[in-house]
């Protein structure tokens, strides 16, 4: 989807064409025995988003009240899909509101400083809404748990109820929680696990259901946070906009699943979905949900620099200030981003460490290792890099990664997943000075040392060859890494080139690169017009292409 300006409604009428022929003809007949027989074929009372979507879901809401308690049931559980709180206080009453419906709507609509789950019973608090209040705190930590214990459970009142299709359910719990996993550990734990569920997930399942699309968006969106270069088209927002998509609350739940991962890509993603979530939250008056939508929207804006951002902060930050610590880590780390304030990401990485949220914690801890280095946050920030996989940063531009390598090198780290964050930075003059540290220091382990003569081969500029022809002279084992390295392709970029070529491959035009490196738009053409000349590149698409290539 390369549209970002179109902005669909989850609670338009989307009409009937794509049901079944069978179910549609029943209905229209008024045949309800028929009806509930085709109903059973593609409706799954314990999962309402199926194949059919919101198609599914209208035509379940129109049915009549009374004639059947299986379509009472459906149509209380698509009221919850669209947040109609009104309809079913009429359609169920307050005696015999069935737990399920009180649960959810309870998460919902609570207020930013509920900090515990609502008192169901314990299979109701297990099996069927909890993953809701911590997806509603944004607790991080205590989804990823939730995900790991409740894989392969089942609920008892499973088999005996006479509305679920037990094959379809157990081929969409297949999914769903293989899916769930790989988000809990994007989110909160190792990148590479996460893509290999995510990869696994995309086998698993109908055709067609909703959630397979979070998958797809995570496996390139893990391969991006890892340090990779992959172009994809987003998944989730195409799947939203047709007509057969998500519910409204199963909409939220698909963007903020992948919502973290947006600020990766280098298009409006991340604003798209910040205002759809808001809509939805909106509609369905939940305030955490909306303090999350808005947290992100803010985001975005502090990210293309929209100058009424600022205003919006102050206002984020005063409605997050009695919310539960994972609502409040990311507007915190916003005030952080906009005022530049060791303090507040100081607090962001404390409230991100209490929830649970990893990606915000290594955010944090970068700013943190960039701004002021000192021992702690760097080690920190180092046992994290190795732990999760995280290469290319959300929220944190280029250059403050690469000062964070430069600040955890000063305090005496030594790790491949520093000199990789370097090179994800495309910095080639830090890479260059890190490397330098490395091979000198006698402390750097032998295989970190070969890892740095490695590292400087994928730099590729003249000054790393330069380098590595003298390293090469060494009569040891980082001559010979030198020797092999220095073997390969030899363009004889500057440092400069590879920076402005490596800006121009994430989509930057020559003003926006000029701007981020406080040159002139005339300065960043003719370096772009150098790097192709050297590559053989008949444009500068080309010319990253070959460039990262050969840094690979």
């Amino acid at each position: 989807m390369r549209d970002w300006t179109e902005m669909p409604d989850v609670w338009a009428p989307v009409g009937t064409d794509d049901l079944p022929e069978a179910l549609r003809a029943s209905v229209a007949a008024e045949d309800w025995r028929s009806v509930r027989h085709e109903l059973s074929r593609v409706m799954d009372g314990a999962i309402t988003d199926g194949v059919y979507g919101r198609q599914l879901l209208q035509l379940v809401l129109a049915l009549p009240a009374g004639v059947d308690a299986v379509f009472d049931r459906y149509r209380a559980a698509a009221m919850l899909d669209h947040g109609d709180w009104d309809g079913l206080r009429l359609a169920t009453g307050q005696s015999d509101e069935p737990a399920e419906v009180r649960g959810l709507r309870d998460i919902l609509t609570a207020t930013v400083d509920q900090d515990r789950l609502p008192g169901w019973t314990e299979e109701h608090q297990f099996h069927l809404f909890e993953i809701y209040e911590y997806q509603a705190r944004r607790e991080t930590g205590a989804m990823r748990h939730w995900a790991q214990r409740i894989a392969g459970q089942f609920p008892k009142t499973l088999w005996t109820r006479e509305d679920v299709a037990i094959g379809r359910h157990l081929r969409y719990r297949q999914l769903q929680d293989t899916t769930l996993l790989a988000v809990a550990e994007c989110q909160g734990g190792d990148l590479e696990v996460a893509h290999a569920l995510a990869s696994e997930a995309r086998r698993l399942g109908d055709p067609g259901e909703p959630i397979a699309a979070v998958a797809d968006d995570l496996v390139g969106l893990s391969q991006l946070a890892m340090g990779d270069r992959t172009s994809f088209d987003l998944a989730v927002p195409k799947r939203i906009r047709e007509r057969t998509g998500p519910s409204p609350i199963g909409s939220w739940e698909m963007l903020l699943y992948i919502m973290p991962l947006l600020p990766l890509r280098n298009d409006d993603s991340l604003a798209w979905s910040a205002r759809l979530a808001g809509y939805i939250a909106s509609r369905i008056a939940s305030p955490r949900w909306q303090l999350q939508a808005d947290s992100w929207r803010v985001a975005s804006e502090l990210r293309s620099e929209i100058p009424n951002s600022r205003t919006e902060l102050a206002g984020l930050v005063a409605r997050a200030r009695r919310a539960t610590p994972g609502l409040k880590a990311l507007p915190v780390y916003l005030q952080g981003l906009h005022q530049r304030r060791y303090e507040s990401f100081e607090e962001a990485e404390r409230l991100a460490r209490r929830s649970g949220n990893v990606w915000l914690q290594i955010s944090a801890l970068t700013w943190m290792t960039a701004l002021d280095p000192k021992v702690r946050p760097a080690k920190r920030l180092r046992q994290l890099l190795e732990i999760t996989g995280w290469r290319r940063l959300v929220l944190v531009p280029s250059e403050t990664a690469a000062d964070a390598a430069l600040g955890m090198t000063s305090m005496g780290e030594r790790s491949e997943a520093v000199l990789e964050l370097a090179l994800t930075a495309d910095r080639p003059n830090v890479t260059t000075e890190l490397v330098a540290k490395y091979i000198d220091d006698p402390m750097t382990p032998a295989k970190t040392r070969l890892s740095a003569v490695n590292a400087l081969g994928r730099v590729g500029t003249t000054h790393a060859r330069e380098i590595l022809s003298r390293l090469a002279q060494r009569r040891d084992e980082v001559g010979n890494a030198a020797a092999n390295t220095n073997e390969g392709p030899a363009y004889g970029l500057s440092e400069r080139e590879i920076e402005v070529l490596s800006l121009a491959a994430d989509g930057l035009t020559n003003k926006q690169i000029g701007e981020k490196l406080f040159l002139s738009p005339h300065t960043i053409a003719r370096h772009v017009a150098n790097a192709r000349a050297k590559l053989g590149a008949s444009n500068r698409a080309e010319a990253a292409v070959l460039l990262h290539r050969t840094a690979s």
